[in-house]
């Protein structure tokens, strides 16, 4: 997993944690909005991972291929 990952994971949790926090306090529009870009990170990230984990299995299937053959 990439540094960049983990830190669009990261930025995303800490956003909708902070989004939580202020529409909690009575700031719904600052709430709701960092909720939202909170939630666009983990998507982001989650779309990041998933590409990442699928090339790395096509690199790892591409070198037992090769290994099989001799």
């Amino acid at each position: 997993m990439s540094w960049l990952s983990l830190v669009l994971a990261n930025l995303g949790l800490g956003g909708f944690v902070a989004g939580v926090y202020f529409h909690a306090i009575g700031q719904q529009g600052a709430g709701t909005a960092l909720m939202a870009l909170g939630l666009a990170m983990q998507v982001i990230a989650l779309v990041r991972i998933k590409r990442e984990r699928k090339l790395a299995a096509q690199v790892t299937k591409q070198k037992d291929s090769s290994n099989a053959r001799g």
